[in-house]
């Protein structure tokens, strides 16, 4: 049996039901918690589901936290609408009935509402559940990863390459200092960074303000999140945001510098050391960069990670067109508009 819950406070004792069936699975992430159903639940244009499975014994035997993501509302929002799942379904022991069983909720009640739904992979899945996938409409794309393995600060540091220790020691000589933000006046100060690296170099989305305070009002101060900063001369000049999943792995979400207007502080490499350094003095024994694009595709952005040391992996994700003209118009539009620079 599969009850959906989407747009609705979970009970007390379904939080503590879905929170002890994840801590019991390896591949368990803060991305399918209880604690991000709610982060979502509180920000405008993310509207979360959450697809529970029981087995004959009305116990949970898997469980799918699925995002709708829209960039507006009205009646165009489909248009602007993506279904994403973040390091999942979690399934007991990868049971392919019980994974097909989600994947068929989640295409037949969900995903209609969107024009793409992605599943972004932490892991390799084994040729059954990709089987399972791929029956259920789901294409695999390549997509590259950097895990680094975190245990201890003298250890990362010695696994990076050589300029980057340089970079990271000139950086620090030169006064710049690391620190967690402590308020959201300084998570405001960094999400004002952000926005003008999206707006005028990235060029893609970026969630708005309350993104950003919602993250640090319920997740970083209740101990899964954590939001570090690069100060110099007493302004922010980089930081990091980054979800935790305790005892296990953090990730870097966000992150971002002046590297342009502080050249001698490498802000950029400072805050990616700063969530190394914390990981490993807070026991979390593994760094996770969320992504180094697609690998026949070149991307700046690899070269920088890959200097940090770790692992490269191809986790790859699965993806579906749910309506394939409406997605071939809004691809057109969106890149039309990241040529005129408008998002």
């Amino acid at each position: 049996m599969i009850v959906q819950t989407n747009n609705n406070i979970l009970t007390k004792d379904q939080e503590d039901a879905i929170s002890a069936f994840l801590s019991s699975q390896p591949g368990n992430t803060i991305f399918q918690s209880p604690d991000f159903y709610n982060f979502y639940l509180s920000v405008k244009n993310f509207t979360p589901y959450y697809l529970l499975l029981y087995d004959d014994k009305e116990h949970i035997a898997g469980v799918m936290l699925a995002v709708i993501i829209s960039e507006t509302k009205g009646l165009l929002s489909i248009m602007s609408s993506r279904c994403v799942v973040y390091g999942g379904p979690i399934v007991q022991n990868d049971n392919p009935e019980y994974l097909s069983k989600l994947l068929n909720s989640l295409n037949t009640s969900i995903s209609r509402l969107t024009i793409l739904t992605q599943f972004r992979n932490f892991r390799i899945w084994d040729e059954n559940s990709i089987r399972v996938f791929k029956s259920n409409g789901f294409i695999f794309h390549d997509h590259l990863n950097l895990v680094i393995e975190n245990r201890n600060s003298n250890t990362t540091l010695q696994e990076m390459s050589p300029s980057r220790r340089r970079q990271l020691r000139k950086g620090i000589q030169s006064g710049a200092v690391l620190k967690p933000a402590t308020s959201i006046a300084e998570v405001k100060e960094l999400y004002d960074i952000l926005f003008n690296l999206y707006r005028e170099k990235v060029r893609k989305p970026l969630p708005k303000w309350p993104f950003f305070d919602q993250f640090y009002s319920q997740l970083v101060l209740a101990g899964k999140g954590i939001i570090l900063l690069v100060y110099y001369n007493e302004k922010i000049i980089g930081g990091i945001v980054s979800p935790v999943t305790p005892g296990k792995t953090m990730y870097e979400l966000y992150i971002c510098g002046l590297d342009k207007e502080y050249p001698q502080q490498y802000p950029s490499v400072l805050a990616t050391w700063a969530a190394l350094d914390w990981a490993a003095k807070n026991n979390i024994p593994h760094f996770d960069f969320l992504g180094l694009g697609k690998p026949e595709i070149p991307y700046g952005v690899r070269n920088f990670k890959l200097r940090f040391g770790g692992e490269q992996v191809n986790f790859g994700r699965f993806g579906r067109r749910n309506y394939n003209i409406m997605y071939f118009i809004a691809e057109l539009g969106y890149n039309i508009l990241r040529k005129f620079n408008r998002i």
